[in-house]
């Protein structure tokens, strides 16, 4: 299975919220409040992982600018 989108789970997540705040049946806002939970963590670990790839670029950056630094 591919994982989602960032975007995506995004815009689900909105949905829920939206559902969350209008009148809806306890057990139906139970379910879509367990759905916002797994979007919630979908979100996180796309964060997550686009936070370390960042990570790794800033680092190959600061390592090319260490060999032009006048001393």
């Amino acid at each position: 299975m591919e994982k989602q989108k960032f975007e995506e789970a995004l815009k689900q997540l909105e949905e829920v919220v939206a559902k969350l705040e209008g009148n809806i049946p306890l057990d139906e806002a139970v379910k879509e409040f367990q759905k916002g939970i797994e979007l919630s963590k979908t979100c996180m670990e796309n964060l997550k992982e686009e936070k370390g790839k960042l990570q790794l670029l800033m680092d190959d950056l600061n390592g090319l600018t260490e060999d032009f630094k006048l001393d």
